[in-house]
């Protein structure tokens, strides 16, 4: 491993896109002496035409009972910060670092499609963080139904946004903020040209995440997962998102690893509103007799109505106005930015954030 990319600055291991990210991603774990695990998307392709990958490599035993696994990417345009801290660690002697009878497992661009066309959803306009449910009988969001053509509009001009923006105004003053944002992003399956949709079938990602289950972490009796996320919160403020409650086993183990960064999205402690169909409540069905203790680290970036805005404009340009649209590439970059701001100050915060959790949860299985 070259020394420079040892004592890099934070900054440094962050990618450019999805392509630079997965090249990084291989090369360090190369230059660390691992194998990796490549699983190729049958159908999507990326924004530059090629094919789509997710990425796994595993440090430790492959038998060990305890493990630790970490996942970037699963609202892919996250993924800029997902992958950075995978690839800066695995720099700076991550190898090194796995306790005895423990592994470390890295899930590189869950959401690859998302990934690389700058979108947080994936090939199905699907949020894959709501899409773990039983898709024969999906939730439902009563309150995104009442609110979904002002949440999701078919016109972003100024005036029609304006408009909106007044309806979901009116529905924050009638029922509070919280249940506004409990509303729009706790996770929908009727709309699938909306904001926050779960998707109508399992997605690619669901489906390789119980291969990954299977094939990485069988063996696993205790399980530490970090699923790295931005968007909500103080720009480069960390939060790990628990959607346990408080007083329960698995929240009081988060609390013992992470301290007051841990907060109950379930109790309404959480910069999170409660969420339908997630990572967190497919791994806690498939450990029900084995110990897991699941966090996501939320870090801020922009706030939430200039986040709320680039999402409305994404999906607008994606089910409505077209890739050919000529404001198709700002809104590209508009995203991009609410979800990875490229500042200095920024990934050094966020990277702050995630070395300080990631050695945690190490102390905690050692």
């Amino acid at each position: 491993m070259a020394l420079a990319d040892m004592n890099a600055e934070p900054e440094a291991h962050f990618p450019s896109d999805y392509r630079a990210a997965r090249a990084a991603f291989l090369k360090a774990c190369q230059a660390a002496g691992l194998s990796t695990l490549t699983r190729v998307h049958p159908q999507a392709k990326g924004r530059d035409g090629h094919a789509l990958f997710l990425d796994t490599a595993t440090i430790g035993d492959r038998n060990a009972k305890n493990a630790l696994l970490l996942i970037s990417g699963t609202h892919g345009v996250e993924g800029y910060f997902g992958s950075g801290v995978q690839t800066g660690l695995l720099r700076q002697g991550l190898l090194t670092r796995a306790p005895d009878d423990a592994k470390i497992v890295l899930l590189h661009a869950f959401n690859p499609y998302g990934f690389s066309w700058d979108r947080r959803v994936n090939e199905d306009n699907a949020d894959v963080n709501r899409n773990f449910i039983d898709h024969d009988d999906p939730p439902v969001n009563a309150a995104y139904a009442a609110l979904a053509e002002f949440i999701a509009p078919k016109d972003i001009s100024r005036e029609a946004m304006k408009a909106a923006n007044a309806k979901l105004r009116a529905y924050s003053e009638a029922h509070g903020a919280f249940a506004l944002q409990e509303a729009i992003s706790k996770g929908q399956y009727a709309y699938p040209d909306g904001l926050y949709f779960g998707g109508q079938r399992k997605s690619w990602s669901a489906a390789m995440l119980d291969d990954l289950l299977r094939e990485e972490l069988a063996s696993a009796k205790r399980l530490i997962v970090i699923d790295f996320h931005t968007g909500l919160g103080a720009p480069g403020a960390g939060e790990m998102i628990s959607e346990d409650l408080p007083g329960s086993a698995p929240y009081l183990r988060a609390k013992s690893i992470w301290g007051a960064r841990v907060k109950s999205s379930e109790a309404g402690e959480s910069v999170s509103a409660p969420l339908t169909g997630t990572i967190d409540k497919a791994f806690a069905a498939q450990m029900k007799t084995r110990e897991l203790t699941f966090a996501a680290l939320e870090v801020g970036t922009l706030p939430t109505r200039d986040v709320f805005t680039a999402l409305r404009k994404d999906n607008w340009l994606h089910c409505i106005g077209g890739a050919a649209h000529e404001t198709a590439e700002a809104i590209r970059e508009e995203i991009r930015a609410a979800f990875y701001p490229d500042t200095v100050e920024w990934k050094r915060k966020a990277w702050s954030a995630a070395d300080e959790t990631v050695t945690a949860a190490l102390a905690a299985l050692g």
